[in-house]
């Protein structure tokens, strides 16, 4: 039975209902909403709601607060919007939010920004080519979750000791680095395959024969494991200094032997389990000598929350050192490989790896002549290598999620790392190094023709510099008066720097095999990254520009497919080793997809229009490339890839777009339809659909997507509230 009826000769709402503006069904003696929300003892009707005490004043409506502002320089501009803070009273109301379902109602515009999505993403970012044209499904979005791991958390594991002493965890730690010839085997592989690592080989690689005897005396159970993991810790907590006279062959004793510390065997784990990452599931370093066969991505997983232990382990105790920003920097990396690029743990983990660097001070280098002293040549190369490294993946991050950049070139004085191989940096003949130096031209090439793992991380730092004038160009909030101008400098300064380099590093110099055969897949894949990124800069000048003139459109779309056509040297098939295939879907989301979009927005407007496209591309080409692209991504990006879920959601956007236009059929002659309506014949595609909160995503297997496009009740939007 309802209650009686309001003077509109409806039924009154109980107030929680009614405060929260949804529908009540007026049951008594509470309603069916309320049973639900558990929230009986709160549900009544008010007689009169509306009705304020007597006396209460009539409240004035407060006028938005904008005005203009006069800046310094006499310029006058609209001052940002600002709104006062709601009156506070002491009432019902104020103990009943409104439900997330009724911040949208139908008929109302939907917000620009969903303030409901977890993550910002600018206007250089992985999905900003296609927002501009609709709304992207809530599927591209989705943060992957985290994945049930046999290895407890710290928040869930029994903790035993103090925050001081923590034995669980570390002895959860110690078992994840048995057995100890494995890990030996697989550490000696990462640095013989790893062609540009941001660490110094034979540096780390010194430290094996002391880090062996290490990891037998953990394991060994007659040993007592709390006095030694106690010692630990306050070796941790100890800072970490490298005397001016020390010898490279002597480093590794900082950190292990009586010196053991908690990031060392935390580096240990992040380096192994960044080579399981880049390692077939089927090679043979997976079986042990007794024959037991090893569960590759078992161990992935157990290696990344084990060094995640490390690193909250040492962030407990405030270490600060070399080895502290080399653990949290490779635990960065094998997070974005195992969740993603778009996880918002890998930026998290970029930004402690700045924290980090900072904290160490390796951004700073000849600002203190004393620090430029006490610096040996082995550790300054190795602070400038990981320096270069963070700073080319923070310029590389910024742009792809479209954020502000977390290093500045402005505010470190750290130099660039000499062109030479890792031998001569450990070398402790003054003779070695002193010719390597003299091998260098004017620019700090070495002049050998070789690529050492500094060659790549130089390249791709220095160009990383033009990435950064970029984001402040795009990202600015008060907008430079001539966008335009700068932008067509960078361009230009961009392109007279790669046109300087020697030509054994310019990827487009070499025939379209030779790279391949000549320097192996490890080099060409370097080369050819450092080569996109350079497509990738002009790519991204030429849309800002695009934004002031449709006159750079032709250079816009020439660029677009330069793009397009260079990583799709992936799919060829003697290219599709694991560890090739490995790389090829962050290629795809950094560089690829963007440019993709561009290609595809274009080739749809120019068919519905009826016009042809700039004479820089030729539309059978564009159409060949996406068709490869889309087609290719099916196969050749690996299922564990932590990039294959937004890769596979934004190839379906993709694959729309290119059926559209492919599948168009332009109106009768004489037709009175719009030259914008398409005519698709293979049902819905990319710009018909609604974007609706609440829709479910869009299923992943291939076999179900159009019968996820039939089956969408696209009109029930009664249904969300």
């Amino acid at each position: 039975m309802s209650r009686e009826l309001r003077r509109n000769g409806k039924p009154r709402s109980c107030e929680p209902c009614r405060i929260s503006k949804i529908r009540c069904d007026h049951a008594t003696p509470t309603c069916q909403k309320c049973q639900t929300r558990g929230i009986t003892e709160q549900c009544f009707y008010h007689p009169n709601p509306m009705t304020k005490p007597a006396g209460t004043p009539r409240k004035k409506p407060e006028p938005r607060r904008r005005k203009l502002s006069v800046h310094p320089g006499g310029s006058e501009r609209l001052a940002p919007l600002t709104l006062s803070p709601p009156t506070l009273r002491n009432d019902l109301v104020n103990s009943w939010p409104t439900p997330p379902e009724t911040t949208a109602r139908a008929g109302c515009p939907k917000p620009t920004q969903d303030p409901t999505r977890g993550f910002f993403l600018g206007s250089t970012s992985y999905a900003s080519v296609f927002v501009e044209e609709q709304p992207l499904p809530d599927s591209v979005h989705e943060q992957p979750s985290e994945r049930t791991s046999r290895t407890p958390s710290v928040s869930d594991r029994t903790v035993l000791g103090s925050r001081h002493c923590q034995i669980g965890i570390g002895h959860s730690i110690v078992t994840k680095l048995l057995p100890i010839s494995f890990f030996e085997k697989s550490f000696n592989m990462y640095f013989e395959q790893q062609k540009a690592s941001a660490l110094i080989g034979p540096l780390v690689i010194s430290a094996l024969p002391q880090l062996r005897l290490d990891l037998a005396q953990l394991a060994n159970t007659e040993n007592d494991a709390v006095a030694m993991y106690a010692e630990m810790t306050r070796n941790t907590a100890r800072p970490m200094r490298v005397p001016t006279n020390m010898r490279p062959s002597e480093f590794h004793t900082l950190f292990t032997g009586k010196n053991l510390r908690w990031e060392t065997l935390g580096l240990i784990l992040a380096i192994v389990c960044s080579n399981m990452q880049f390692t077939s599931p089927h090679d043979q370093i997976f079986t042990l000598d007794d024959g037991t066969r090893l569960d590759r991505d078992e161990l992935i997983e157990n290696m990344i929350h084990a060094s995640n232990d490390c690193i909250h382990l040492c962030q407990i105790h405030g270490a600060v050192n070399d080895i502290m920003v080399w653990l949290i920097y490779t635990n960065m990396l094998i997070v974005s490989n195992f969740y993603g690029d778009n996880y918002h743990g890998t930026w998290r983990r970029l930004g402690d790896s700045v924290s980090a660097l900072y904290a160490a001070g390796m951004h700073c280098e000849g600002g203190y002549t004393e620090r430029a002293n006490t610096e040996p040549l082995f550790i300054r190369e190795a602070r400038r290598r990981v320096y270069s490294a963070v700073y080319r993946i923070d310029k590389t991050l910024a742009i792809f999620f479209g954020r502000p950049p977390m290093i500045g070139w402005r505010y470190s004085d750290r130099k660039q790392l000499l062109d030479v191989s890792d031998d001569v940096i450990v070398s402790e003949d003054p003779e070695v190094i002193n010719q390597a130096l003299s091998r260098l031209d004017g620019n700090g090439w070495n002049t050998d023709g070789h690529i050492h793992p500094s060659t790549c991380i130089r390249l791709r730092c220095q160009h990383a510099v033009f990435k950064e004038r970029l984001l402040e160009q795009s990202l600015s909030g008060e907008k430079d008066s001539d966008v335009a101008h700068n932008m067509k400098t960078i361009s230009a300064e961009c392109t007279l720097f790669w046109e300087s380099l020697p030509v054994h590093l310019r990827y487009e110099m070499y025939d379209e095999d030779s790279a391949w055969h000549r320097l192996g897949a490890g080099i060409t894949v370097r080369l050819i990254s450092a080569y996109l990124e350079y497509l990738h800069t002009h790519f991204q000048t030429q849309r800002l520009l695009q934004r002031q003139t449709q006159q750079a459109l032709p250079a816009l779309l020439d660029v677009s497919l330069k793009l397009l056509s260079t990583a799709l040297v992936f799919t060829k098939p003697l290219n599709g080793a694991y560890e090739t295939r490995r790389h090829f879907a962050t290629v795809i989301m950094f560089y690829c997809f963007p440019a993709a979009g561009v290609l595809a927005l274009e080739l749809r407007k120019s068919t519905i229009e009826s016009v042809p496209l700039p004479d820089t591309v030729f539309r059978a080409d564009v159409i060949r490339n996406l068709s490869v692209l889309t087609s290719s991504l099916e196969w050749l990006i690996l299922p564990g890839d932590g990039n294959h879920k937004l890769c596979t959601e934004l190839n379906k956007m993709l694959a729309l777009v290119l059926d559209e236009v492919l599948n168009y059929e332009p109106p009768p002659t004489g037709s009175n339809l719009g030259s914008e309506v398409m005519a698709p014949a293979t049902g819905p595609g990319f710009f018909d659909i609604p974007m609706l909160d609440g829709m479910e995503p869009i299923p992943t297997q291939a076999e179900d997507f159009l019968t996820w496009l039939d089956g969408a009740a696209w009109n029930n939007t009664q249904d969300l509230f």
